[in-house]
């Protein structure tokens, strides 16, 4: 049984569902931001830069445990140990993955992550900031319009990993955005298919109530 610290958030989310896609078992415990439950000895423990979801799984490779912090890491070891096609054989197809993974970590994710911050949590409104990450986000959206408009799943004819780790994206952060999906035809259609997926659903789910 893989333990697991996470939080409600797109960044939790993305981890949920890749261990439902996958099909391990798994036990979640949400961590109170708020009151500083990511810096308690005890997590900072599992992950010294103090960040959640981290994941303990007893029965790692070789039988060893194993400590993984990152969404993109541990999505990327759930998918491969459930290895039931979240993550492709093939070797170019992999690399694909990969990459693509590695941007909605990195580059969707840091305007998403500044939007929020600079509409949500800065004690004084910046203009520019906000106009500026806002429009970041947009511009990551418009990547994967295009993408989707020529595919069913982001890295071809397959859902995998990388779905898993987009949909919270949509699904969560892009809320914050006016119109949500409403320019967006391919993204809203990609997104309806993947909320119908039970494991999808269940993902979602942990750590809502």
């Amino acid at each position: 049984m893989i333990d697991l610290w996470s939080v409600p958030t797109a960044n939790g989310q993305k981890v949920h569902i890749a261990l439902e896609e996958a099909g391990l078992p798994y036990r979640a415990t949400m961590i109170d931001l708020t009151r500083g439950e990511h810096r308690t000895p005890e997590f900072l423990a599992l992950n010294p830069f103090g960040k959640a979801p981290v994941m303990r799984d007893p029965d790692g490779p070789g039988g060893r445990p194993l400590v993984l912090a990152e969404t993109l890491a541990i999505a990327w070891y759930a998918a491969e140990k459930g290895a039931n096609g979240l993550v492709s054989d093939d070797p170019a197809i992999r690399a694909e993955q990969m990459m693509w993974a590695a941007a909605i970590s990195s580059s969707v994710a840091m305007p998403f992550a500044m939007q929020f911050f600079a509409t949500q949590l800065a004690p004084t409104p910046d203009p520019w900031l906000i106009e500026t990450m806002t429009g970041g986000a947009r511009r990551s959206l418009d990547v994967f319009e295009a993408r989707l408009a020529e595919r069913e799943w982001v890295c071809g004819q397959a859902f995998s990993v990388v779905d898993c780790l987009l949909f919270p994206v949509v699904a969560t952060s892009a809320k914050r955005l006016d119109g949500w999906l409403e320019a967006y035809p391919a993204l809203r259609r990609w997104h309806a298919e993947t909320a119908r997926r039970p494991a999808v659903q269940r993902g979602m789910a942990v750590g809502a109530d």
